[in-house]
């Protein structure tokens, strides 16, 4: 399993942390993947520095608070969930500002969650050598200085970060199959979860209420264990919900994180939603493999066209996963819903296809002499031979001349004739092209 660590930016409004979170995903070393599908609030890209990668969320989201008691509470309800989720958590604190009892509460808490703490002093350009000298009075131990508008610092924030982080890839030793139910509130998650745990063939165990709001019940299915977990509690209610909402990206990431498949659960009733489509980014992003759940069809009125104009629309929604299937489901009714366990048993068997070398240099090279890259004058890219450089998700390495000129629609070509040749519904496939000329032989 792959686990990608989670880097939570926290602290109090106005402070500079939506601004930090731009410059450090931004940043010409960091290279960034946005998350697909996502069409407002970029609050979370996965990054790269170095030989690390890594999900950084920023918690922005809580304006000016209506009154003392509510900016506490959200203070603490982002803590909290940072500690839940996250692998480590900057800390973001103005250094043109005296430190507030906000910032000391914010530190205390992050630094109560026994998480890795960075403390980073933003606007640090517009203080006088010194001013920041104070802030060592939080009790935070690692203290960079940064500006978000200069850039300056923000490599050794990023240094800093990776030091506390563990492997991006982190092997799972056991043969268990994690799902993750995923989705908006009230779509249905924890009445499949139901549904799941009475059909399967041996119910090992249940865990319920666990530190992170999830619901989890661990079954048999041809012999193979199954962990299915339940996202359910997202979204509290009060004066804070919708700061909260901002905060929920963690908990969701976490679940990810945990995963090997995410099981995205849409409301047949209503149209799919862009925070659906956020989360199919996610997952995407984070490598793992995905299954499109339209639940409670039994309430929907249908004719016989009923559904292939729903699916019609949902694939255009969905056209940045084309490879997901998509199942018809009724926890209600128990609708297509063993199909589940046998889409997710097929799934983590493609997730590990290896694909033999000469086998894939021959498709390669059979799509590439069908149709070339295209190029500039002097400059037209060549692919020589690619490798699979790993499995869970598979993923592949094209060693190419001047490889920065193939075009985004040749790299798709190229996946779709793969994916012809290969079946790997049901997962994203991972293709790097390298330049040969930097490669030692």
């Amino acid at each position: 399993m792959t686990n990608i660590p989670i880097v939570a930016i926290i602290g109090r409004a106005n402070v500079g942390k939506s601004s930090l979170f731009n410059r450090l995903v931004g940043s010409r070393q960091a290279v960034v993947d946005d998350a697909a599908g996502t069409t407002r609030d970029r609050v979370q890209a996965v990054a790269r520095w170095g030989k690390h990668a890594f999900w950084l969320v920023d918690t922005a989201g809580l304006g000016p608070a209506g009154g003392r008691d509510e900016l506490e509470t959200g203070i603490s309800e982002q803590i909290k969930q940072a500690a839940e989720s996250a692998d480590a958590i900057i800390l973001v604190a103005d250094a043109a500002v005296m430190i507030t009892s906000e910032d000391r509460q914010a530190a205390k808490l992050a630094l109560k969650t026994g998480k890795p703490v960075i403390l980073a002093l933003s606007k640090i350009d517009t203080v006088a050598r010194g001013a920041a000298d104070d802030f060592i009075n939080l009790g935070i131990k690692d203290i960079i200085e940064v500006s978000a508008l200069h850039g300056r610092g923000t490599g050794d924030l990023l240094d800093q970060v990776v030091r506390h982080l563990p492997p991006a890839e982190a092997p799972d030793q056991s043969d268990r199959l994690r799902l993750a139910l995923l989705g908006r509130p009230n779509v249905g998650k924890s009445s499949l979860l139901n549904a799941l745990a009475g059909k399967q063939q041996a119910l090992v165990s249940g865990v319920p209420g666990t530190t992170r709001d999830v619901n989890a019940i661990t079954v048999k299915y041809h012999g193979r264990e199954l962990e299915i977990s339940d996202t359910a509690g997202l979204r509290r209610r009060g004066k804070i919900d919708r700061g909260v909402e901002k905060f929920s990206t963690l908990r969701t990431l976490g679940a990810v994180a945990s995963s090997d498949i995410g099981v995205l659960l849409i409301d047949a009733g209503e149209p799919s939603a862009a925070q659906d489509q956020h989360i199919a980014g996610l997952v995407a992003n984070s490598g793992k493999g995905l299954i499109l759940v339209v639940n409670k069809w039994d309430a929907v009125d249908k004719d016989d066209k009923t559904q292939a104009r729903y699916l019609r629309r949902l694939q255009a929604n969905f056209a940045f996963v084309p490879w997901a299937p998509v199942v018809f489901t009724s926890a209600a009714t128990g609708l297509n819903v063993t199909r589940l366990f046998e889409l997710a048993t097929q799934i983590d068997q493609r997730r590990q296809t290896k694909i033999p070398t000469p086998a894939l240099n021959k498709l390669i090279e059979s799509l590439v002499l069908k149709q070339p890259p295209a190029g500039l004058k002097n400059r037209r890219p060549k692919i020589n031979y690619a490798a699979q450089t790993g499995t869970n998700p598979p993923a592949f390495a094209l060693f190419a001349s001047h490889p920065e000129f193939i075009h985004f629609s040749y790299r798709r070509y190229l996946e779709n004739g793969l994916r012809r040749a290969y079946d790997f519904a049901g997962t994203p496939v991972k293709l790097e092209y390298r330049d040969k000329r930097k490669t030692k032989a």
